[in-house]
């Protein structure tokens, strides 16, 4: 077989979940895929139902000495992946079955220089007993250039990575104080769109449960990661803009907007006239804050459209209007001064640490469990 797509799936004590997400992966209506599953020091035994699983040829199982975290679990996956493209699946998210078939014909349209493929979100909240509360779906969008991503203070959903791009930056960066375990996707990302294009398709294409046993959010972590990641993106970058970062709700940062550092007078060679750095603002339409989605206990609620996932924790957040998926992209014009579109690009929802997965404890992927 000619496999072209391997899914990565990171777990540490995922509990009943993990069978369902490996359900899904067999479920496609693409077959010829390989599964890697990571187990990064996982300290409860595996659901008896995983042994049938790993009686595939398609399916790898790795095990870490101990529990690493997300970032060197996923890299040891990474160093066995053998086809040209990578999907990450958190182990209590699943697929729709048309998933890798979609990854995989668009895949091969794109050039070389694509490096991220993702699309739109569905987010199933559930209560303690299993019961359905609410779906919704976020859609993703376009962005323009590394800035306008970092800005969005979001992340992308599926992350369906080009493997030689990922090995061309060393995988998930593990160089921060925590050894790669907090913000691993938003770190990834944002080392991948230094040199290569992100592709969103406008199709549902992941599937996410919320629930009480998500991955529990370390506030001040997360914090002091995401403006270490805001910093050290831009240090990378050359030090043309100096961010202004917010903190909000129950202590969480985002970045508001980026401030040139480079005069006219003061151009540096590369700069030519014409092209010195504008501050980036926020179009005037734009609120501030991202939604509060209330949950009414109900177990057939009808769909919800927009551009940014629900905090995990309502009482984390001010409640604030809701915004449309129409308006997840800003407008072209809204450049000139552009501020953060926090709130329109999935994953910006405080409580969830910026730049991450809906509800997952920021960066580390839901059912990994802490520190993964």
């Amino acid at each position: 077989m000619n496999e072209q797509i391997t899914v990565l799936i990171p777990f540490y004590n995922p509990g009943p979940f993990l069978l369902e997400a490996i359900e899904s992966v067999f479920r496609q209506t693409y077959k010829q895929w390989k599964l890697i599953l990571v187990d990064d020091g996982t300290t409860q035994p595996y659901s008896p139902g995983l042994k049938r699983y790993l009686q595939d040829p398609r399916v790898m199982l790795l095990k870490t000495v101990r529990n690493v975290g997300q970032s060197k679990a996923m890299n040891k996956g990474l160093s066995q992946v053998k086809t040209p493209l990578v999907i990450q699946l958190d182990a209590d998210d699943w697929f729709f079955p048309y998933t890798l078939e979609v990854m995989v014909k668009e895949a091969a349209k794109l050039p070389e220089k694509v490096g991220v493929i993702s699309g739109n979100i569905h987010i199933v909240h559930e209560d303690a007993y299993g019961n359905r509360l609410m779906t919704e779906v976020y859609k993703g969008r376009h962005y323009k250039d590394k800035y306008a991503f970092l800005l969005a203070n979001s992340s992308v959903w599926p992350r369906c990575y080009r493997v030689s791009a990922l090995r061309s930056i060393g995988g998930w960066p593990i160089d921060d104080k925590y050894g790669g375990r907090y913000l691993e996707d938003k770190r990834v990302l944002l080392r991948l769109i230094e040199n290569y294009h992100f592709h969103w398709i406008d199709k549902l294409l992941y599937n996410h449960r919320r629930h009480d046993t998500n991955q529990t959010n370390n506030i001040r972590v997360y914090a002091e990661m995401a403006e270490w990641t805001i910093h050290n993106a831009l240090s990378r970058w050359g030090n043309e803009y100096k961010p202004v970062i917010q903190t909000f709700g129950a202590g969480w940062k985002r970045l508001d907007r980026l401030i040139p550092l480079k005069t006219a007078k003061g151009l540096s060679p590369s700069l030519k006239p014409g092209l010195v750095p504008q501050p980036f603002q926020a179009p005037p339409d734009i609120p501030s804050s991202p939604p509060t989605p209330s949950i009414a206990p109900s177990k057939a609620t009808k769909p919800a459209v927009s551009a940014t996932p629900p905090p995990p924790k309502a009482p984390l957040l001010p409640p604030t209007p809701p915004i449309s998926a129409t308006s997840a992209a800003p407008p072209a014009a809204a450049y000139k001064g552009l501020k953060t579109t926090e709130g329109k690009g999935l994953g910006s929802a405080p409580g969830m640490g910026l730049g991450t997965g809906p509800n997952t404890g920021p960066g580390t992927g839901p059912g990994t469990g802490p520190g993964t």
